[in-house]
């Protein structure tokens, strides 16, 4: 069956609604963002980051980058459960996605990723695809609970209210998760053949839910306690990060703050979730009884030094994999140029 081109009605439909939810995604990027500028001192800036100390900036970097070391480590553990994947190839294809995930908008990473795997891996996008979406459910379910543990501590301890968005945004991720984590558990036994669904669609199903059957094969245990010491170092990061800036936080707020932070990234937003994260953490500094401009700064922080550690070396990556391409394109070319 002859493949459509990329100029065909149903690509091109495709590529407009990609571009759309870049768009909005921007947009809303755009307006969270003068939310949490627009009590923004500029001389408070100048202030914190003239007393910012590089030793605790070091050492949140450095937790980060064995954050995503262990994500290397987790996503590898699924794939492998199809084929044997080499671990290079497994950190190459998720720092890629990452870096794509940072400096395209709506999170489009992802799928960025799959497609990358596809190609390096020579797997099946779906499967692919599968066992990312464990990821996500499995850190989902994590940050749910880690965000409702921390705001119980500081209502309770602290004597601090709520605010709404917060109390909003837990209820959302819960049932958003909790739907996902029985769609995981659920879909191992769900055949579309059953229901009369073309065999096109029914394959990519199947692929689909091989990869998200990886976990339940007798590595849910491995996977839960990759994700606790994922959330872990990224929590030390953080509190590092803030720590830098001359601020200390207790382990609840910190836990409050990443899991905030990363569930705000669940709207599409801009590139490096520009804006939410702004937000986000300025809100909760003020709940803190912090400055906001410190949470504004902090953020930026993190999205500068943490994501941009992790795009520098997935931009490296993507380079490093067109350049040899190139050259075995070279190769092949002059081979045949002596065969003849």
């Amino acid at each position: 069956m002859a493949q459509p081109s990329a100029h065909s009605p149903a690509n091109i439909r495709v590529g407009i609604r990609r571009v759309l939810f870049g768009v909005v995604g921007i947009l809303l990027g755009a307006l969270f963002l003068y939310l949490a500028m627009r009590n923004v001192n500029p001389e408070d800036v100048e202030t914190l980051l003239r007393k910012l100390d590089r030793q605790w900036l070091a050492i949140g970097v450095g937790f980060y980058i064995s954050s995503i070391g262990l994500r290397c480590v987790r996503w590898g553990l699924l794939l492998r459960v199809h084929d044997a994947v080499k671990w290079r190839h497994v950190t190459e294809a998720l720092v890629a996605g990452f870096a794509a995930n940072y400096l395209l908008p709506a999170r489009i990473g992802e799928l960025f990723r799959a497609d990358y795997a596809m190609r390096l891996f020579q797997m099946s996008r779906f499967t692919s695809l599968g066992t990312i979406f464990v990821e996500r459910v499995f850190d989902g379910v994590l940050l749910v609970c880690g965000v409702w543990i921390s705001l119980g501590v500081l209502s309770s301890s602290f004597s601090t209210t709520i605010p709404s968005w917060a109390v909003g945004a837990g209820l959302f991720a819960s049932m958003l998760f909790g739907l996902a984590l029985i769609f995981v558990v659920f879909s191992r036994g769900i055949d579309l053949r059953r229901f009369g669904v073309s065999n096109f669609i029914a394959d990519r199903w199947d692929r689909l839910r091989e990869g998200i059957s990886s976990v339940t094969r007798g590595q849910t245990v491995t996977i839960i306690l990759c994700s606790l010491g994922i959330w872990l170092l990224e929590a030390i990061a953080l509190a590092s990060m803030v720590r830098a800036f001359g601020t200390v936080l207790t382990a609840a707020q910190v836990v409050a703050l990443v899991g905030l932070g990363s569930l705000s990234t669940l709207i599409p937003t801009a590139p490096g979730f520009l804006g939410t994260y702004q937000f986000v953490f300025g809100q909760l500094f003020v709940l803190y009884g912090e400055p906001e401009t410190t949470g504004v700064v902090v953020a930026t922080a993190v999205q500068l030094f943490f994501f941009g550690s992790v795009t520098i070396a997935g931009i490296f990556f993507l380079f490093s994999r067109s350049g040899i391409s190139v050259l075995r394109a070279m190769r092949l070319k002059a081979g045949n140029v002596d065969r003849k």
